[in-house]
């Protein structure tokens, strides 16, 4: 039995879900969405409109995500292999260098919901270009509170094994072609949550989040930071 396999239980693989974020709107975040450096305050008309989305947005953003835990068949440099209750799925990319600590993995889809997106194109179509780029930049933070939510929750069921969740890691990033985000579509019911996946790979919501992440030894997990930490771009607008 390999260390990845006896970690691994059956019943961990049912989908599960986060329907409800407690934690509100991260301005810090939005306003790092809307390119501007750490530090920088935006001038007060637009801080205005900042404001005024953010507290809008509580009616609009209906942030949640599914997602499952799976046991791990094999893992290398630029492969892992995932299988349960008759599924049994390769991953492509580089997988060793993000994922390689891992015991199990999380597979997931998270988003903000629809009506974000469907207020940003109203104001699109008013000619209210900044509030659309604000409601969109919201409508990403939203995304990535689901998942962070999907993470409290690992971190919670997998204490008990001394693991803890890595960093996440999506297709489309970091040498893993958005191809593979069909794999990730084929291992939990994306339609739960209302998310769907057309031909090129693109989610709808657009303000959607999918990807892996790797429930790792607690005591190794900790010292990794970021996965912006090891990626190459090192001028990503995105760059934490």
């Amino acid at each position: 039995m390999s260390p990845h396999e006896e970690t691994a239980a059956p019943h961990r693989s049912r989908p599960r879900f986060v329907e409800s974020i407690r934690e509100t709107v991260d301005r810090s975040d939005v306003l790092r969405y809307l390119g501007y450096p750490r530090g920088a305050v935006p001038h007060r008309r637009i801080d205005a409109i900042i404001d005024l989305w953010i507290d809008a947005s509580e009616g609009l953003a209906d942030p949640r995500a599914v997602y499952r835990v799976m046991p791990i068949l094999s893992i290398d440099r630029a492969s892992l292999r995932v299988g349960s209750d008759g599924d049994d799925v390769t991953f492509r990319g580089s997988i060793g260098e993000y994922l390689g600590l891992s015991r199990r993995i999380a597979v997931f889809v998270a988003t903000a919901g629809p009506e974000l997106e469907r207020k940003a194109t109203e104001r699109l179509e008013a000619n209210d270009d900044c509030g659309a780029m604000v409601l969109s930049a919201i409508g990403a933070e939203r995304a990535e509170a689901a998942v962070e939510a999907v993470q409290d929750a690992l971190r919670d069921s997998a204490i008990a094994d001394r693991l803890a969740p890595m960093p996440p890691y999506s297709p489309g990033y970091c040498g893993m072609k958005l191809t593979e985000q069909r794999k990730l579509f084929g291992l939990v019911d994306a339609t739960a949550i209302g998310v769907t996946l057309n031909g090129d790979c693109q989610m709808h919501p657009i303000k959607s989040l999918s990807g892996l992440i790797g429930l790792g030894p607690a005591d190794r997990v900790a010292d990794l930071g970021s996965a912006c930490d090891h990626c190459g771009h090192t001028t990503c607008s995105m760059r934490r």
